[in-house]
């Protein structure tokens, strides 16, 4: 079973070694000790609620290297497990996690290699027990595995064009056997005007792509099937100004589910604006229509000395094993980086300040997003981001917003497995709100406390079924010298214990030791 789970950890290293650089390796051992006290360890309905205490060891580590050619970062974390008192039957003994990063220019100015690969625990249903701060617990949460190599090569066809011809593979599995198996090749070319084309510009592009599902076995026989994607477009600006671009575009897509719903296709085409008044300000936004009705798009970033804003919608067909491949959350290094930017000058003290700042101030490596609960189905996925950080001398506060709505195109039948007979229509159409918000106040140079609290509404449009989950926590932090730090932490949450609609209710007492050697 361990071997099974780090499978993916060889070839992250595999990927590392592949390719040598001028650099020196970063390497980075780590380990974290935490004690926590639950009274309610197993999220069980609270008339079942049982206190208990679990031990957790982390031993972990870091491993960059950066030089022109080469860019590979990977943080892996092992987290094993021991239960004082009261064990929930979910309760399991380790999990990992995983997030490996490669950027490699093979040959200057033609051929570059791509490459992700990740472990997480995942949420099974977005209608049971949410909130990542029970990997300990195997209720409605699964460990998902995925990866991608994607080897491309560029062009530049004079003054005329620049061309990209891209081949990505990638993989998604997990432990849940309602879930498939999948391998993806798709295969991409674009080619876009060069300098040559001063106010009128276009880009052309086509890609094709093939998913192999494996999905849980019918009786004695494997049950495989193949689903599929066509996309073209043609796309023409016209520069009315250094700052504005507006375009239109058109083209073809076309969907081959093969047993999960049959084909969906229909011409493509509408309007675009591309707005940069400022380097702090930018917009991007499109109007139009797909196969599947109107679409729309909206990318809109602003920066001040202070504040950062992002707003983000967009729509398109969707499945979970593309979000992991291509996951679409907020970075919150990268928000912060941007944040940061008017004090800290240099780039490379403020990463690290960056990531001093989230480990003190307990933020996620991503903003809060919808939750990406697992299906074997494709939608249509409409999805609002908002998320704005505010900085002044002691304090940084980080607020979000989220809105989506999955509408499933695929058959409902290929995940009878995964929620069974009873809840199968909970995913057919979902509608997911949510907001958080965090505040850090530096109390002194190596002190910092911070207050977080975060809702999540979740309605299924086929089924009276809700999910309306609340969590609320309190710390305190504090940094031992650049390597050594500890953390206490108080947390309240409730929500749903289960698909049967069953409430929970949490108090949570933490305490963490973290070192780095």
């Amino acid at each position: 079973m361990v071997k099974r789970r780090l499978a993916l950890l060889p070839l992250a290293a595999g990927l590392c070694a592949a390719f040598p650089a001028q650099a020196a390796w970063d390497f980075t051992p780590q380990a974290s000790a935490r004690v926590t006290w639950s009274d309610n360890l197993g999220r069980l309905p609270d008339e079942r609620a049982e206190s208990g205490i679990v031990l957790e060891l982390t031993p972990g580590f870091q491993l960059e290297n950066h030089s022109p050619r080469f860019q590979f970062r990977m943080a892996y974390a092992l987290h094993l497990y021991q239960y004082a008192g009261h064990r929930p039957p979910s309760a399991q003994r380790h999990s990992q996690s995983l997030r490996s990063d490669l950027r490699s220019r093979l040959v200057d100015e033609l051929l570059f290699l791509d490459a992700q690969a990740a472990v997480s625990q995942q949420t099974v249903s977005a209608f049971g027990p949410l909130g990542g701060d029970s990997d300990y617990l195997r209720n409605n949460r699964n460990e998902v595995r995925s990866y991608q190599v994607s080897p491309y090569l560029v062009h530049r066809f004079g003054a005329f064009a620049n061309g990209e011809l891209r081949y990505r593979h990638d993989a998604v599995s997990s432990d849940n056997i309602g879930f498939r198996r999948s391998t993806g090749n798709t295969v991409s070319a674009s080619l876009a005007s060069g300098p040559s084309f001063r106010r009128f510009g276009w880009t052309a592009s086509v890609s094709r792509g093939v998913v192999e599902d494996k999905l849980p076995p019918t009786g004695e026989r494997e049950n495989e099937q193949t689903s599929s994607s066509k996309n073209a477009n043609l796309a023409l600006r016209y520069a009315a100004s250094p700052q504005l671009n507006v375009g239109v575009f058109g083209g073809y897509d076309s969907y081959d589910f093969d047993g999960l719903g049959g084909a969906q296709s229909g011409a493509a085409y509408g309007a675009s604006v591309d707005w940069t008044p400022s380097a702090r300000t930018s917009l991007k936004a499109s109007a139009g229509h797909r196969f599947y009705g109107p679409s729309y798009s909206l990318a809109l970033q602003h920066r001040s000395r202070g504040t950062v804003w992002n707003i983000a919608y967009s729509d398109a067909v969707s499945s979970t094993r593309s979000q992991f491949v291509l996951p679409q959350a907020v970075d919150t290094a990268a928000m912060l980086d941007n944040l940061f930017r008017a004090q800290i000058p240099d780039a490379a003290l403020r990463a690290a300040i960056v990531q001093a700042y989230m480990q003190s101030s307990g933020l996620p490596p991503t903003l809060p997003n919808s939750v990406n609960f697992l299906s074997n189905r494709y939608s249509l996925l409409k999805q609002l981001n908002a998320s704005m950080a505010w900085q002044l001398a002691r304090t940084t506060s980080v607020l979000t917003v989220f809105k989506s709505r999955r509408e499933m195109l695929s058959s409902q039948a290929v995940d009878s497995t995964l929620l069974g007979n009873t809840f199968s229509s909970l995913n057919d159409n979902t509608e997911q709100l949510g907001v958080s918000a965090s505040v850090s106040y530096r109390i002194g140079p190596h002190t910092t406390a911070a207050l977080a609290a975060s809702a999540v509404n979740v309605e299924s449009l086929t089924v009276a079924r809700d999910n309306r989950h609340r969590d609320v926590r309190a710390h305190l932090a504090r940094n031992f010298g650049a390597r050594a730090s500890a953390m206490v932490e108080v947390r309240r949450a409730r929500g749903n214990a289960g698909l049967g609609g069953q409430q929970y209710t949490e108090n949570v007492v933490s305490a963490v030791l973290t070192a780095k050697f």
